[in-house]
């Protein structure tokens, strides 16, 4: 599915470039909308009719339209698995691109508490 992603990414910049398209650019747009699933073409169109990304570039481990975090089950998900993935919060596709590394988002830093002891007590009998 990477591959189709990619088309999808070319499909969003070719439309996005100006509102006036040449013959050329038309044709490579009606090329790649051939080559795509019509389930993808729908949400695509929506988002692409309000002059709209549809596709986000996920980069350090946050969707790159909403700027969300996302979940470390969809970025394993982007990394190994052949499904699409939509973002959680905005609801656009999520592309990872190859050179990006996925690393388990950072934990917040937090300042461990000093153990406790437990004071001995005495027994009086």
């Amino acid at each position: 599915m990477k591959d189709v992603m990619e088309r999808l990414l070319a499909l969003q910049s070719l439309q996005l470039q100006s509102s006036h398209l040449s013959a050329d650019v038309a044709q490579q747009i009606l090329a790649l909308r051939k080559t795509l699933p019509e389930s993808l073409l729908t949400p695509f169109d929506r988002w692409m009719a309000r002059r709209r990304k549809a596709v986000a570039v996920v980069g350090n481990g946050v969707c790159g339209e909403c700027h969300i975090q996302l979940a470390g089950g969809i970025l394993a998900a982007l990394t190994f698995s052949d499904e699409i993935q939509r973002c959680g919060n905005c609801d656009r596709f999520l592309y990872l691109p190859e050179d990006e590394p996925v690393y388990p988002p950072p934990a917040a830093a937090r300042a461990k508490p000093a153990p406790r002891h437990k004071k001995a007590t005495t027994h009086v009998s």
